[in-house]
Formats: C-alpha cells, structure tokens, sequence
C-alpha cells in the first residue's frame, strides 16, 4: 500500500498539463490508474515499467513514469532510425544499384571484370513492392544489359562491390542465436532479396526422429549444414535456431519443426550477400551463353580502374522503404538506414560512428538523450538501451521535419495494418493511433502518435522490462489497454 501511494505522488509530480488542450482530467486519473495497477502487478514485480507521454506541439508533459530509466528499445529504436534517414535525405530519395565492368571490350570480349556496385539499396530484389523487379527478375535484367553491351565471354570475374558500406554487416552485440536467421541478416553495401534463403526440411513422421535437409531457396550449394533439427509435435511450429557467420559457409541447424507437413521451410540469412548476388549472376550469365572466365567470385577489394555503367537501378522512394521498415519491423532495412545517416552525418557507416553520429544529431536539436545507448538501428543489440523520454523527444521533434508526413505514414495505426493490426479494435485508438510495437527477451513496447480525445496530437513511448517470465501476452495487452486509455485523454 506505502509503495502504491508513493509511486501515485511521483506521478502526479511529473504530470503537466498540454498548454492550449484541455487534457481530460478523469482521463489522465483513469490512464494513471492504469499505469500504477501495471507497475504493482506481479507480473512487474522485478521489472521496470516506463512512460512518457508529451503534447507534440507545445513540447509539454501530460504524464511520465520513470521517463530517465534506460531500458531496451527493442524494435521501437526504428522510429529513430527511419526520421533520421528521412530527415536527412527526404521521402523522394532512391538507393541506385549500378551493373559496371572495368578493363576492355573487345568485340564481344571484355578483358576486365563485371561489378553489382551497391549503395546500400535494402530493397534490392524484394519481392514486397508491386511494380519493382524480385530477385530472379533482377538478374535477369542484369543478364540483358550484358547482352545489349555485346558482351559473350569475360575474361575476369563478377563481383559484388559491397564497398560503400564499411566491412562490419552485424553489430558487434548482436548475440550468435540471432544471426543467422532471417531477422539477424547482416547489412552490406550490396543486399540483395534482403539478404534471405529458406531451408527446406522434410520432418520425421513422430516427435523426436531426425529430419533430412531437402535443399534451399534459392540454391546455395557452396553453404555446408549440420542438420540437428528433430521432429516436433503437430503445429508446434517453427522453433529452429540457425547459427553462422556473416561471412562464413557453414550452418548449423538446430531446433525442431513440426511433424505432419512433407516439407517445412524456415528462413535464414544468407551469409555474404555480395558475394552471393555475384555467384547467381555469373551461373545466370552462363545458362544464356556468356561464359565467364573465373570458376569462382572470391570476395576481392574493388578494383580503382575506371568502370562502365551498363545498367543503372534505382530503388522505389525511401518514404516506401521506410514504411515497410515499420510497418512489419524489418531489420535489415532499419539498419541500412543507420549506417547511411552514419555516413551521411559522420563519414562513416560503422554501428559505432553512427550511434554516435546519430545521437549528435538529435541531441543537438534540443532532445534529452541522457541514458540514450544505441547500439544498432533495429533494436536487435540487447544491450543498447533509451529512456522512455528521449524517444518521446524524438518524437515531438520529427513533428517539425518537412518529412513530417512521410514519418507519420511510414508507422502502422493500431487496429488496421501492420504488425498492431489486430489491436486495440474497437477503441477510440484504433484508427487514431499511429505506433511501432517492439519485442525482445523480456521487453516489450510500443511508441509512436495520438489523435488524443482533447484534440491533441500525443507523442507517447511505453517500455515494459524484465516482467515475469511466460506473462507476455498479459504484459502485451496492458500496454494496449494503456493505449486505449491514451486516446481518451
């Protein structure tokens, strides 16, 4: 009871009306109401709980609950990442991919090698956007340009030029359960079909037996598996862990898949992406006839002789990028994002630079990034962390971008699309709720926008830490509860 009743003071301590909305003040009781059952409950009763809720034009606290605690971000840290990017270079920008070769043609030889030059495009081969090409369609349209050029034999080789970006594909923190599946792609100058294979396996026929690795989508023969996943039980679903490298060639597959489908697919990063968008390439280059002189496409430093441009790509619009970046929560394209405002900023693309570079950046608008840790643009680092305050910040302060409107449509409304689709319906947020949801061992969280019922636009970062374990669908709907009260305000 003395605990609830302190932590009730501190509340209202922090709580600060918007100037020129009137906030509903048995709103703001039943929303605070709500934060302190969630922060007493037993599901919290080692955790952290952290609130910040801000008027966006006036800059003013509505409410804050530990709003200076440092928490994991988990996959709310992609706010940050896409205003930054949007910031910096606008709606309209395009990734541009550029197919060049170097030495001499002559005739219908070229004495020299054939170079996928990137920068950075995460789009790349994507099948998620209509009217751009997928990845087979990409190196088809590579093997045409090849073809206009009047090239038939190359005397080199082809290679993927993964240069603009520096060396480092995955944040030094990131943790080895993470990295070879799908969600742990690591980011390269040269990306293609966002850096993704499925593994085909074909389960045993009880829980328990072996399982047989049928092969990968597409072909990847130069990857080596150690196949230890088993059969599990019918519909228990995908629980493979894939572990490898960022640049290595050996898998190792552990984990179960359930019995009762012939073939069951999982997704994993294909390690080296540059140098496999070369290897697809030359085998493509060789089924319609153009031979190409080396058997093999060794990663190589790019050559400094001058190149011809025979095709140039350019991505769909960074607006387009970045709402499928928040809307379904897509590494790869949140930390493209930060290493280019990392360049853009600083000169240099390293997870590092760009932290830092980054935090420069906001901080020097005026946001409060004490205890604002970054480690990666996604969230996936378990060990970078912000404050539920200096998100809000970010928040109130991309308001005032002229990518404004771009940001603001890049996030999922609650209730209607997105990874918050099936929230909230039925409430006044849905619809009128602009948020990003994350989740990570033990966090979960949301952050985002408010049409609030005083006619305020809200901005709003929640943060549930270290709670109970197995509680993640009782913590999940509490936020969403606080939420829904929000918009009530």
């Amino acid at each position: 009871m003395m605990r609830a009743t302190l932590l009730l003071f501190c509340v209202f301590l922090i709580t600060r009306p918007a100037h020129g909305q009137a906030i509903d003040s048995a709103g703001l009781i039943r929303f605070s109401d709500a934060v302190l059952e969630l922060q007493n409950s037993e599901f919290m009763r080692s955790g952290s709980l952290a609130v910040s809720v801000k008027a966006v034009k006036e800059g003013t606290n509505v409410f804050a609950l530990n709003p200076e605690r440092s928490l994991p971000s988990a996959s709310t840290l992609k706010l940050v990442s896409t205003a930054t990017v949007l910031a910096l270079f606008g709606g309209d920008f395009k990734f541009q991919t550029f197919l060049e070769y170097d030495g001499a043609l002559r005739g219908d030889t070229l004495t020299g090698n054939l170079y996928i030059h990137g920068t950075g495009d995460p789009s790349l081969g994507s099948d998620r956007f209509k009217g751009y090409p997928t990845a087979p369609e990409m190196i088809g349209r590579w093997v045409a340009a090849v073809k206009r050029a009047g090239i038939k034999y190359i005397k080199g080789k082809v290679i993927g030029d993964a240069s603009f970006f520096d060396k480092e594909a995955v944040a030094s923190t990131w943790i080895w359960g993470d990295m070879g599946n799908y969600y742990g792609a690591g980011v390269q100058g040269l990306n293609f079909n966002e850096n993704l294979y499925r593994v085909k396996f074909k389960p045993g026929v009880d829980p328990g037996d072996p399982t047989t690795v049928l092969g990968t989508e597409p072909a990847i023969p130069y990857l080596s598996f150690t196949n230890q996943v088993t059969t599990g039980e019918r519909g228990s679903g995908d629980k493979t862990i894939i572990y490898s490298s960022p640049l290595g060639n050996n898998v190792l597959l552990t984990g179960t898949v359930p019995a009762g489908n012939p073939v069951f697919t999982v997704k994993g990063s294909i390690p080296d992406p540059a140098w496999y968008t070369a290897y697809a390439l030359k085998n493509a280059l060789s089924g319609n006839g153009i031979l190409v002189a080396e058997a093999e496409q060794l990663p190589t430093s790019p050559a400094s002789n001058p190149r011809k441009i025979i095709d140039e790509y350019k991505s769909p619009p960074l607006r387009e990028l970045c709402q499928q970046a928040n809307f379904w929560s897509i590494n790869l394209f949140a930390d493209v994002f930060f290493k280019q405002a990392g360049k853009r900023l600083s000169g240099s693309s390293g997870f590092d630079d760009a932290a830092t570079a980054i935090t420069g950046y906001w901080s020097g608008r005026g946001a409060d990034l004490r205890g604002f840790y970054i480690k990666d643009g996604s969230g996936l680092s378990p060990s970078g962390s912000i404050t539920a305050g200096s998100l809000t910040d970010i928040l109130s302060l991309a308001n005032k971008d002229v990518s404004y409107k771009d940001f603001y449509q890049s996030i999922a409304i609650l209730g209607q699309n997105g990874t918050i689709r099936n929230l909230g319906k039925g409430s006044r947020a849905a619809g009128n709720m602009h948020a990003k949801s994350g989740s990570i061992e033990g966090t979960r969280a949301f952050a985002g926008y408010v049409n609030a019922k005083s006619g305020a636009l809200l901005g709003f970062t929640i943060i549930a830490h270290k709670y109970v374990p197995g509680s993640n669908r009782v913590i999940s709907d509490s936020l969403v509860k606080l939420m829904t009260l929000m918009a009530e305000l």
